[in-house]
């Protein structure tokens, strides 16, 4: 049953990044998206899929009360959100580890809290119980090419060093992930085990 599932839904803190479109009012979670909070969006796949038992991990006391103020009046009677505070700029396993104590059940769901997506939640729950995987994530294609790191300044034309991008290792027909890797862990050898490319053939691919 999908419902067994406990989604977490990491709604981030105050980004310095997007200041200074957020601020201690208006955290991540709550930026209007085509005017309305970017969480949103992800509330509404939930509960299409009657995942309707939410964790939403929020990074700073001031900013989980707005978030979780907001949700209350937003979603009253629809869903059961249990607002949770962590301590800020803890990042994603952080975060995880912080509310460890509240995850009992075999099967957790976590997505990000700007996600806007037309896939189902419900299905990619369905899909991991179908295979009994040990971790199933939802993929999306990127441009290889993007912002540098550096920029120039002054007028000056400086080397600039490429931008790095997760390595995702995928079987031949791109629906068992074999390998990952964040691209700071990655120089200019990968290694993978034999094991894996014979198990699922030669023509794996790296996107």
């Amino acid at each position: 049953m999908i419902m067994d599932f406990q989604v977490v839904v990491l709604a981030g803190g105050v980004s310095k990044k997007l200041l200074p479109l957020v601020s201690k009012e208006i955290p991540n979670a709550l930026l209007p998206v085509a005017n309305r909070p970017v969480i949103s969006y992800v509330l509404e796949l939930l509960e299409l899929s009657n995942l309707k038992d939410l964790i939403v991990v929020v990074e700073g006391e001031d900013a989980a009360l707005h978030v979780g103020g907001w949700i209350s009046a937003a979603y009253a009677d629809r869903l059961h959100v249990e607002v949770a505070a962590v301590p800020e700029d803890v990042g994603t396993a952080g975060a995880i580890r912080a509310i460890a104590h509240h995850l009992t059940a075999k099967d957790i769901l976590v997505v990000s809290g700007d996600l806007v997506s037309d896939v189902p939640l419900g299905a990619v729950a369905a899909t991991h119980r179908r295979h009994d995987a040990v971790v199933t994530a939802m993929l999306c294609s990127a441009p290889v090419s993007g912002p540098s790191e550096s920029g120039s300044s002054g007028g000056k034309d400086k080397t600039k060093k490429p931008g790095r991008y997760n390595l995702i290792g995928l079987d031949p027909t791109q629906q068992f992930l074999l390998h990952i890797a964040t691209g700071a862990e990655v120089e200019k050898d990968l290694r993978v085990q034999k094991s894996i490319l014979r198990a699922a053939g030669q023509k794996s691919e790296l996107i």
